[in-house]
């Protein structure tokens, strides 16, 4: 269990991201708050590198290329959406993504499918619709 301390600081952190992400597209347009998040994330990433001194390179590598490109669509549809709608709408319904990858570890990686997996997709799916409601 000693993952759940990295799951709960990604919590706050995307908490506060969408939070400021959202602030952010009252002031900019879609691709400038892409660029500047992405920066300063990239600024912020490399400082961290300096210290850590871990970054892999091998043949691996390229298959994150169209991983970034559909981050990249993914990213300007998610800002372009907070800055025409109300967030209250837009976070629960994005972050319906959960269910792709749980239905991909079900499908393709032969993970194992029980009652309560199943149960909590069907129960995040209708917190998310009720909480755009």
């Amino acid at each position: 269990m000693g993952y759940m301390k990295y799951i709960f600081m990604a919590l706050i952190g995307w908490g506060f991201w969408a939070i400021g992400s959202k602030l952010l597209t009252r002031y900019l347009n879609t691709v400038s708050v892409t660029f500047w998040i992405s920066f300063w994330s990239i600024v912020f990433l490399s400082i961290f590198l300096l210290f850590r001194r871990n970054l892999m390179v091998n043949t691996h590598v390229l298959y994150a290329v169209p991983v970034g490109l559909i981050s990249l669509v993914a990213i300007l549809g998610f800002y372009k959406a907070l800055k025409i709608g109300p967030s209250s709408v837009i976070l629960p319904l994005t972050n319906l993504y959960v269910v792709i990858p749980v239905l991909f570890g079900f499908i393709v990686l032969k993970e194992s499918v029980t009652l309560t997996r199943v149960l909590g997709i069907i129960f995040a799916i209708l917190a998310s619709i009720l909480l755009t409601l």
